[in-house]
């Protein structure tokens, strides 16, 4: 058995998918609205029997492969590393599939990390002031603190002793090329310095923070450079550990550093992760919406804490998350509060303010309200924060206690919001969306992927459709060709059951790709979930009937054409020959009516 077969033997393709967006159970499949196209109503489906997903809006599909490729934006290695490392599957090295830049530089990583993790231990300074953090060592050994060695090259010349070579060791962040008038060649980035692993959503170590321990060094802390590997805009320190603990909560909490997420962890809060003392982007946030829509923010009190703060809720508004803000009772940040008092930390998350509470306390003081010039001024502020509100809900409530606390009509307000609205929420429009442009499918195409489904997922009605279905009512040819070899193959296995049907759909079919014929698999459950069996077959007849009127009526309207060119070259044969073939058509169409 080869690695992919074994990782898909031990993985549920919907437990991959839960990762990434909410599924509903839908029979023995489940459904979702679809993460790669806008849409409303659920299309996309899940069959963990088949392992396999499909959309009916933008006609994606695939495995649990192809659906990490497409929502990862990474090629096969890097989906196969990452669902062999979910699965406990050694990947074999000489496997062709597992090789890419990405893989080794992720690998080098990894190295890199067990290297400076040992040092750890060997290092009685770096030791201490990990412990004078009040980490313990079960702390240490998850996050996988390490210690990088006051040299310019022992890194380096470890990873060299790995197999790696120079420029795979520069792209992974780890080493600084020299300047040209000192040489050539790299040395070792980090040095003397406790180091911070940086994991991705998965586990993967993609980078690394270092804080040094010289007193006299300027950069307190530096970071691995944009790589590859690692996207500094695209990852959320300690999300690989707090994923589930902000699902089980229903809620993150976003802090600044590194130690605040740790310290919290330790404290047992740990649906805690950092956007390492940058402010929020696009993309960390949507990461943070495959788990929650609901955040609080706990950045420093410092003015560089409260700037990127205030520049993260403007973000978190932006993609309609709720916002509350956290206030340390005792300390700078959360890592100095815990240290304080676990207590106060707890007591700081039960007093978080919605977002919009916070600037009404923080912008309505009481000498702003007292003082007109102030007030107009403090007004102005909080209708702009108002403003980014998307949800005219929402909105409305905020001008209303504006009005109250000012003592002013609402309309007044309304008319001054920046955006330069008249009045209250009125019925917001619909909004347009870019959809997928859909090939459009021919009558006979539908009526085919309607029988085929049915008959796929209920073997013991396709008996009926050997009798009462002729393979060329389908009339494009591949369809004939599939449905002809399909009713071959029941007459020679009569005893079929879905699952050898679906093995033979698998292996011998060569006609039909095995995308289209995944997606009909899991179509019953879109179009004729709750249907028995019996009920099914009554849906069968119809669809059958009304499939050979309509092919009957298709070619009374060619024989009539054929008809009377046959009559204008007085071609008497042909003129006989068309009026029987009419005759007859005519009578099945009668009986079928």
């Amino acid at each position: 058995m080869d690695n992919v077969e074994e990782i898909k033997q031990k993985l549920d393709i919907a437990d991959v998918i839960k990762e990434y967006i909410q599924l509903n159970k839908a029979g023995v499949n489940y459904k979702a609205c679809c993460p790669f196209h806008n849409e409303k109503t659920p299309s996309f489906y899940v069959t963990p029997e088949k392992g396999i997903f499909h959309c009916f809006g933008c006609n994606e599909g695939g495995d649990m492969f192809t659906f990490i490729q497409k929502m990862e934006g990474v090629e096969f290695p890097e989906a196969l590393r990452l669902l062999a490392k979910k699965a406990g599957v050694p990947l074999k090295n000489f496997d062709p599939r597992v090789t890419s830049i990405k893989n080794k530089l992720l690998d080098a990583c990894e190295v890199t990390t067990v290297l400076w993790q040992s040092n750890l231990e060997l290092s009685d300074i770096a030791k201490g002031y990990v412990e004078g953090r009040g980490l313990t060592q079960e702390t240490i050994k998850e996050f996988k603190l390490g210690y990088a060695p006051d040299s310019w090259d022992t890194t380096m010349n470890h990873l060299r002793s790995e197999k790696f070579n120079e420029t795979e060791i520069f792209q992974a962040g780890l080493t600084v090329q020299k300047d040209k008038d000192k040489g050539t060649g790299y040395y070792d980035r980090f040095r003397d310095r406790i180091i911070f692993p940086i994991q991705d959503v998965h586990g993967n170590v993609i980078g690394f923070t270092g804080r040094t321990l010289k007193k006299e060094e300027n950069a307190k802390y530096i970071n691995t450079p944009e790589s590859p590997i690692y996207h500094k805009g695209r990852v959320l320190y300690g999300l690989d550990k707090a994923k589930r603990a902000i699902r089980d909560a229903g809620y993150v909490v976003i802090v600044e550093g590194n130690m605040d997420v740790i310290s919290a962890h330790q404290a047992g809060y740990k649906n805690v992760v950092a956007c390492s003392g940058t402010a929020l982007t696009g993309d960390q946030i949507r990461l943070l919406k495959r788990y929650t829509s609901n955040v609080a923010l706990c950045f420093d009190t410092d003015d560089a804490g409260q700037n990127a703060a205030k520049r993260s809720v403007d973000l978190l508004f932006a993609e309609e998350m709720n916002i509350k803000i956290v206030e340390v009772i005792n300390g700078k940040d959360p890592d100095e509060c815990i240290m304080n008092s676990v207590k106060d930390w707890e007591q700081s998350l039960k007093q978080a303010k919605l977002v919009m509470q916070f600037y009404f306390d923080k912008i309505l003081t009481p000498d702003k309200l007292s003082n007109i010039s102030l007030k107009k001024t403090a007004t102005k502020e909080l209708l702009t924060e108002i403003n980014k509100i998307k949800d005219k809900i929402e909105q409305d409530h905020w001008i209303k206690k504006l009005a109250e606390v000012l003592q002013v009509n609402e309309s007044l307000l309304w008319e001054s919001l920046p955006s330069g609205r008249k009045s209250g929420p009125t019925r917001p429009q619909k909004k347009q969306v870019d959809e997928p442009q859909l090939k459009v499918k021919s009558r006979e195409r539908q009526y085919f992927e309607r029988i085929m489904t049915i008959l796929f997922n209920y073997p013991e009605l396709i008996g009926y459709a050997v009798e009462y279905v002729p393979g060329e009512v389908f009339e494009e040819e591949e369809l004939v060709a599939f449905y002809k070899t399909f009713i071959l193959y029941y007459t020679k296995h009569k005893d079929l059951t879905k699952q050898t049907l679906n093995e033979w759909l698998e292996t011998e079919n060569q006609i039909l790709t095995q995308g289209y014929l995944n997606s009909l698999l899991l179509y019953v459950d879109q179009e004729y979930q709750g249907f028995d069996v019996d009920q099914l077959k009554i849906e069968l007849i119809g669809l059958v009937k009304t499939l050979k009127i309509n092919y009957s009526q298709g070619r009374l309207k060619v024989l009539s054409q054929e008809l009377a060119q046959a009559e204008k070259d007085g071609d008497q044969g042909g003129v006989k020959q068309c009026l029987t073939q009419i005759h007859e058509l005519s009578s099945q169409l009668d009986k079928l009516k």
